[in-house]
Order: C-alpha cells, then sequence, then structure tokens
C-alpha cells in the first residue's frame, strides 16, 4: 500500500517543479524531501524522477502517478472532513446539485438560511449542468429545469416538486434601440442577430427553438458562447442580442439593458428530492427557503 504521506510529498514535488521549492512549501528540509521520494520509489517499484539539468522532472510513470492520485487525494480530504465533523459533532449532511443560475442567486440565501436554523449542517453544493444527468452521487435535493410545453421529468428514486415558472428576457447593449423599451415582442427580435449560450441541445434551446417557431421566425445566430456569463458580454459588446432566462441576469453587467419580453417563453424551476430523505429536516427547510426565493419574497 502507498504511504499516503510520501505521495502528498511527491505530488508537491511535482507540483512545485523542484525539491527546495517543495521544501520551502512544506516547511521540510530539501533532504527530507529527498528521503521521501526515494523511499516512494521502492515502495511502488517506479523510477518516478530522473534528472533534468541541475534538477530532476517527473518520468512518464511519475506524472501518471501524479495526474491518478488526484481523485484519491480529494477523496482523503473529504473523509478528513468527515471525521472532523464527526469530532466536533456534526453529522447531518446535506447535498444539493444546481444548475448554475440557481446556484449563482438562490443558493446562497438558501445556504444562510441552513445555517441559521442547522448551524452543525455540513453542505455540500454540487453543479449539474447536464440536463438529464443523474443527480451527483449523494445528492438528496437535485434542481432541474424542465419545458412547460412538454411532460414533467422524472428521476428514478426521486419525488418531483414544482417550484415556479420563469419568463426569458432579451438583453442588449445600452446604444441598441431595444434598450429604450420597457417590453418587446418576440416576433420583434426576428430582425436582431442572437447570441446563444447553449449546444443547441439542452433544454433552454429547445425552449427558445419552440418560442421562435411559434413566432413565425428561425434566429440567426452572431455567436455561440459557453455560459450566460460570456452571453451578456458578447451582448454588452453589440455582438447581438441575448435572450435568457431572468434568473441568468439577476446581476448583469452596467453596459447591458435587460428588456421584457411581451410574449416570454418560458421554463419550469423543478426540485427533486430524494425519497429516502424526504423526512429529513433539513432537506423540508431546504425545500421551504427555495419556494421563498423562488417566488421573490
Amino acid at each position: 500500500m502507498i504511504d499516503v504521506h510520501r505521495l502528498r510529498v511527491f505530488r508537491a514535488v511535482v507540483a512545485s517543479g523542484s525539491v527546495q521549492a517543495a521544501a520551502t512549501n512544506l516547511g521540510y528540509t530539501p533532504s527530507a524531501i529527498s528521503q521521501h521520494l526515494t523511499a516512494l520509489q521502492k515502495e511502488t517499484g517506479l523510477a518516478l524522477f530522473a534528472k533534468d539539468g541541475r534538477g530532476i522532472a517527473p518520468t512518464p510513470a511519475g506524472r501518471v502517478l501524479a495526474e491518478q492520485s488526484d481523485a484519491v487525494m480529494a477523496q482523503l480530504s473529504r473523509l478528513n472532513g468527515v471525521v472532523d465533523d464527526l469530532r466536533e459533532g456534526r453529522t447531518e449532511t446535506l447535498t444539493i446539485a444546481s444548475f448554475a443560475s440557481a446556484g449563482q442567486v438562490w443558493m446562497p440565501q438558501v445556504a444562510r438560511g441552513l445555517r441559521d436554523e442547522f448551524p452543525d449542517l455540513q453542505l455540500t453544493v454540487n453543479l449539474n449542468e447536464l440536463p438529464g444527468s443523474p443527480a451527483p452521487d449523494g445528492a438528496q435535493l437535485d434542481l432541474r429545469t424542465e419545458d412547460p410545453a412538454g411532460p414533467p421529468t422524472s428521476m428514478p428514486g426521486y419525488t418531483r416538486t414544482l417550484l415556479c415558472e420563469e419568463d426569458y428576457v432579451v438583453a442588449v447593449a445600452m446604444d441598441h434601440p431595444l434598450a429604450q423599451r420597457d417590453s418587446t415582442p418576440l416576433a420583434d427580435l426576428a430582425v436582431e442577430r442572437w447570441i446563444s449560450d447553449t449546444s443547441g441541445a439542452d433544454i433552454c434551446a429547445r425552449i427558445l427553438r419552440g418560442a421562435t417557431q411559434a413566432a413565425g421566425f428561425t434566429p440567426r445566430y452572431a455567436a455561440v458562447t459557453s455560459d450566460h456569463h460570456s452571453s451578456l458580454a458578447f451582448a454588452a459588446a453589440g455582438i447581438g442580442v441575448a435572450v435568457l432566462p431572468l434568473l441568468t441576469v439577476a446581476t448583469p453587467p452596467p453596459d447591458v439593458a435587460i428588456v421584457r419580453i411581451s410574449d416570454a417563453p418560458r421554463r419550469r424551476i423543478v426540485a427533486f428530492v430524494l425519497d429516502d430523505a424526504t423526512t429529513s429536516a433539513a432537506v423540508q427547510r431546504a425545500i421551504a427557503l427555495l419556494r421563498t426565493v423562488s417566488a421573490g419574497d
């Protein structure tokens, strides 16, 4: 079995690029670092470093070991956190999976409410960016989006709870003619160049396709970005207009105008609760807090 302490020292040398730097970072002498490296090489039966000029560099085997140990060390860090929680009497945990905009806008308020009522609760929030993907391991609560025009979604082992529906809005540069309007019909955006923050395969893209088809046009895209922050930046630069769910523009850049769409497409936001966690007081409180923040209270 690999000695974990030696593995940490080895990873520090690989990350810092030299024995001397690792010794400084860890508070050891260079001699002690070298002894740990020698012992690890004997333990594994692998040549982990080779001479490189006046120093050393990881061998191909050394690089693989460093990369493959990432997950192990992360899991060990989580285990140490569990031990700390148990030592201090914190035994209840809650893991919430969320899409990005809800994680940014709602989850800080939910976390604060949970902390006030359950000060010893260990809360973890993970992102679930791929629609239809399974909940992250251990998630008792999973926030998802749905197309209101489609059937309700389901997740095996989870109970679905409706939170709200939200409108889409259009983000434009401050000098764009639409910036002077309070609202605009979707059809008026037919002449605009659009910015998309989707690949065209997710729920938000389906919602927009259905809405624009119903309005009688297909958007012309000037750019496709990977997230709504980039879409807002492109809109600010005048590259095109970005039609986005309201949550994603909660804190827009100062040089972007947010305009309501009078016949706005909408998306539905739901929470899935793990069946085995429905009686948890923390889960029930989290759902109550989510209802509050999603209602805008």
